[in-house]
């Protein structure tokens, strides 16, 4: 996005309207990962191995066979999609650009989930750390390289932005392949006489249809409040996607805590310790809350010289600031929803947190940000609100679900 901003506001516009599209496109891979993980995670509580590879195995041929699909389906709806959303003009065919390029890299991206979340069951989180960092580092260095052009690579413009990312995905997925299937890790992976088997896959949809379907949600939501912000002119809409930047930085480190709950939760309910899953749980929530309440102090204070580094348009910094005033607020209650519906997902529960996830964003949010942007004198900033109250909401729901106890009987 720095490298784009150089381009124009057209172009930082149009990466950040296709990169709602993009996230709800690795909602699906990333469901995938997640209910191969909670599968293995499982079997290793009940010190299972042979299952906990034999279903790795399993997943990464399912997942490297469905995301070759996904991606041809979607690059040629690539224009429906985008007049859906209310996309048009320039940014409309910018967009369009972009995305048929980076659309390329799903299979990749969908491997890299997949093989993240196959370590990470065993508790291993640094090979997820150290493949992100490898495909962020590339990411940097093919950037400006493609988006601008250097000695023979011409200049790409957004394609480039695209090639870049897809690049470093491919290279990425490569290298966790190959660590993961040279045993590398505690997973170890076996094609000889290969077959699927329907049961596993089926096993892994149904427990990953409902964390796609999650994300989806949560994508979905973003796609409405862009959509919605749309409405108000290209300075609210980039208010919000260059605002959602840094949400996004401080949101990661809370799904990423959720990923580690989840984890953990499902490991020992198959070592039938469940006192130690709320030990888990309050664990991760002070770590979170101190954490945040820091992060929080900074992007109060200092949020709008980060609106700096991408435009020097005044009327736009100021937006930002005002932006963050409004939703650094959501950060806590966020995180104690992500925090409680984890647990639960982690015992196998995923329709459950689904509901919970669909009610806070559709139900709520969604309606709500347009009232109150259209029917109060709040306007465009009635959008900031409704994310404090339905995030309010959801860590609500959540908490509630999870004190009930009724995931506990779920099986998997």
């Amino acid at each position: 996005m720095y490298f784009i901003s150089r381009l124009g506001e057209m172009e930082v516009s149009a990466l950040g309207v296709s990169e709602q599209l993009i996230f709800f496109i690795f909602a699906i891979g990333s469901g995938f990962g997640v209910g191969t993980g909670i599968m293995i995670a499982r079997r290793i509580g009940e010190k299972n191995y042979e299952k906990a590879n034999y279903t790795a195995s399993q997943a990464i041929a399912f997942t490297a066979f469905a995301s070759i699909i996904i991606a041809v389906v979607l690059y040629f709806n690539i224009p429906s999609i985008l007049s859906l959303m209310n996309i048009e003009g320039h940014i409309a065919g910018l967009a369009h650009t972009y995305i048929s390029v980076i659309i390329f890299g799903v299979p990749a991206n969908f491997l890299i989930f997949q093989l993240n979340s196959i370590v990470r069951a065993t508790g291993n989180g640094n090979f997820q750390f150290y493949i992100l960092l490898l495909t962020i580092v590339l990411n940097i260095i093919f950037a400006p390289t493609f988006i601008f052009g250097v000695g023979f690579i011409p200049k790409m413009g957004v394609a480039g932005a695209g090639l870049a990312t897809a690049s470093a995905q491919y290279i990425g997925a490569i290298v966790a392949f190959i660590a993961v299937f040279f045993n590398r890790t505690q997973i170890s992976l076996n094609f000889k006489k290969f077959k699927i088997d329907w049961g596993i896959i089926k096993t892994i949809v149904i427990l990953g249809v409902p964390a796609s379907l999650q994300l989806m949600v949560v994508s979905l939501n973003r796609i409405g409040i862009t959509t919605i912000a749309n409405q108000f002119g290209s300075d609210v809409l980039n208010t919000y996607i260059l605002g959602l930047r840094v949400d996004l930085f401080v949101t990661t480190i809370i799904i990423a805590t959720g990923g580690a709950i989840e984890v953990t939760t499902g490991q020992n309910i198959g070592a039938n310790k469940m006192d130690r899953v709320y030990k888990y749980f309050r664990a991760a929530l002070l770590q979170m809350f101190v954490f945040l309440s820091v992060l929080i102090t900074l992007v109060f204070f200092f949020g709008k010289d980060f609106a700096k580094v991408f435009t020097s348009n005044p009327t736009l910094i100021h937006n930002i600031d005002i932006y963050f005033k409004y939703t650094i607020f959501y950060y806590l209650p966020f995180a104690l929803g992500i925090a409680s519906i984890r647990v639960i997902s982690g015992a196998g529960d995923y329709f459950r947190t689904l509901k919970i996830v669909v009610l806070a964003n559709f139900g709520i949010q969604i309606p709500l940000a347009y009232f109150l942007s259209h029917y109060t004198s709040m306007n465009y900033q009635g959008i900031w609100l409704s994310f404090i109250i339905s995030q309010a909401i959801f860590a609500v729901l959540a908490s509630v679900s999870l004190k009930n106890k009724k995931w506990l009987k779920v099986k998997v």
